[in-house]
């Protein structure tokens, strides 16, 4: 079960009934009858003793020692024994975890066939010969397709992102965050029904969107977090509470995103330790150390050097200087008629800049002023954001010649080695090569990203993209793994964010923290994210007197500097203001 992930194995390493079955390890008691009212109910010290026990068994056939409520669903093999989901949140959270398939098989697979508890009404399919079975073009079934990875399993869920159908151990290990459909959303188009939770998963409950939490009767009190469908699969419903978000989730959340969070079940939740709330404006306070007027209009690009002076650009004017701060205002050293997007500082506390109409990046010397060209060339694209990481890589946001919106031609994330050699290129939600052809009705390649603005990283080296999704400055970030798989896409929060206040997102900073600030400009807001897109809180530029924040950096004693642009409707004349924060706590 799901909610003792929360509290004993959080963090541990956890696996699954079909892992435990194929180890020697015992296991105990019996499972509440809701659970397993179909299975026989054996105690954990009599495993080893039943006919045929040595070979197999069922993981829901025995009762969690620690919660005597839950039937165990994995075997953790650092500490030899059967735990239950809420288990592995907290006391096995980290742990070696196997599933009760590997443990009663071994490593071995059989390509054969799939598991018969699984898909025994079913017609076993190899996916390659989707597309020939009668009617495949329209509608099929998931089932009848043998997952690619685990042999012994049906297929039961389509991920978008990487373009192929996957079961549901697939779902928890390599796919988690990624867009899942399921056979029905599947056959019937890409719009995905948030009104309901997939039958199979709760075809006994109350299916309730999260949104209608506290208008149920009796919501103020206790509520079943199985009735609640989650946020992020559509097709599953809520099992635990995580407090670090302030959100339900389900028990693909709690396996990577989520994972390490304080998580909380559905018992204590009811006892009254959390409420569920939307998301709120922080207790978090920054507080403005200093403010400054700058010499141009607007602020789009910060980079401070090592001595604590800056370069900032502002793209509108084709405007970049290198200023120091004195009194209350920029102080210019040196100006540069050029037109940066984007920009960042390299090891040696020189800067690299993107220029208009040129694939290769150019390198301004900071002390001579003196630009040439660099070693990094993303030819045929044109860059257009640049973030340099704490190891030297240079990460680059790039698109195709032409008009920006709508998004015609190629845009892409290319990440390249100190020395200018391509490591990796992000373009598509399927950017890695498959081992099986699909058939063409089940390949789409989809773009990652519309216009990738901004850039920054973390020290787990995951990549936060700023997407600008029109001419309105929509937008959205996109979290992507350092593997390139997508972990998540933060669009705002509904509380601020609405149809006529759009989630606007301009620069993006990593804290030391690891923690993440974005601007929302048109809102003057901030918006905090934890390491995986999550979002911690916001913040309410605007009641401290700070209007339309544009550029993030941070200084070099970790202060925040917030570069602004002038207020609509001002004469070009006006002067952007630049502000430095304190912010403790974050």
């Amino acid at each position: 079960m799901v909610g003792c992930t929360t509290k004993v194995h959080n963090g541990h390493e956890l696996i699954e009934e079909e892992d435990l079955n194929k180890g020697n390890n015992k296991c105990k008691d019996r499972v509440h009858q809701r659970i397993a009212n179909d299975h026989r109910i054996l105690d954990i010290t009599g495993i080893g003793k039943q006919k045929g026990s040595n070979e197999i068994f069922t993981f829901s056939d025995v009762q969690c020692e620690v919660h005597s409520d839950q039937a165990c669903c994995l075997y953790c093999t650092t500490c030899n024994t059967l735990i239950c989901f809420k288990c592995s949140a907290k006391v096995h959270n980290g742990h070696e975890l196997i599933d009760e398939e590997d443990y009663s098989k071994g490593k071995d697979k059989c390509k054969g066939m799939a598991y018969s508890r699984i898909a025994n009404d079913h017609r076993i399919l190899d996916i390659t010969s989707i597309g020939k079975q009668e009617g495949s073009k329209e509608t099929f079934r998931f089932s009848d397709v043998q997952c690619e990875v685990h042999f012994d399993q049906a297929c039961c869920l389509y991920c978008t992102t990487c373009n192929t159908l996957i079961c549901f151990k697939c779902s928890a290990k390599f796919h988690n965050g990624h867009e899942l459909i399921d056979e029905e959303d599947f056959n019937k188009g890409k719009d995905k029904c948030k009104g309901t939770v997939h039958s199979r998963i709760a075809n006994d409950h109350r299916i309730l969107d999260i949104t209608s939490i506290g208008k149920q009767e009796g919501s103020k009190e206790t509520f079943r977090f199985s009735d609640v469908q989650c946020e992020v699969h559509f097709d599953q419903a809520c099992c635990l509470y995580c407090t670090t978000c302030n959100t339900l989730i389900c028990f693909k959340c709690s396996a990577k995103v989520h994972n390490g969070h304080e998580l909380i079940d559905e018992e204590d939740y009811n006892k009254g330790k959390v409420e569920i709330t939307p998301k709120q404006q922080s207790k978090i306070v920054f507080e403005i150390s200093e403010e400054f007027t700058s010499d141009t209009t607007y602020l789009t690009n910060i980079v401070v050097l090592s001595n604590g002076s800056m370069w900032v650009g502002d793209n509108s004017k084709f405007k970049l200087q290198h200023v120091t701060l004195r009194g209350n205002s920029t102080e210019v050293i040196r100006s540069l008629n050029i037109k940066t997007d984007g920009m960042a500082k390299i090891h040696s506390n020189n800067i690299l800049v993107t220029t208009d109409d040129e694939t290769k990046l150019k390198l301004i010397d900071t002390i001579t002023g003196q630009i040439t060209d660099s070693v990094y060339d993303v030819k045929p694209l044109y860059p257009i954001s640049i973030h340099v990481t704490s190891d030297h890589r240079v990460i680059i946001g790039a698109k195709s010649s032409g008009m920006l919106f709508p998004a015609i031609g190629r845009r892409a994330v290319i990440v390249l080695d100190q020395d200018g050699k391509q490591l990796e290129e992000y373009e598509h939600e399927k950017h890695n090569k498959r081992s099986v052809t699909l058939p063409k009705f089940l390949t789409i390649n989809k773009n990652l990203f519309t216009y990738p603005r901004h850039i920054t990283s973390t020290s787990n080296g995951n990549i936060f993209v700023v997407d600008r999704l029109d001419d309105d400055y929509r937008g959205r970030v996109v979290v992507l793994s350092q593997g390139g798989d997508i972990l998540g896409t933060y669009t705002g929060l509904s509380e601020v964010n609405t149809d006529n206040d759009p989630f606007t997102p301009r620069g993006i900073l990593t804290l030391p923290s690891d923690n993440i600030i974005v601007t929302d400009m048109d809102n003057h807001l901030l918006h905090i994210l934890t390491d995986h897109g999550q979002i911690i809180t916001y913040y309410t530029l605007q009641d401290m007197g700070i209007i339309y924040p544009y550029s993030l950096a941070l200084s070099t004693t970790r202060t925040i500097y917030i570069g602004c642009v002038s207020e609509k409707g001002c004469p070009d004349t006006a002067k952007a203001k630049l502000y430095e924060l304190e912010y403790p706590g974050i």
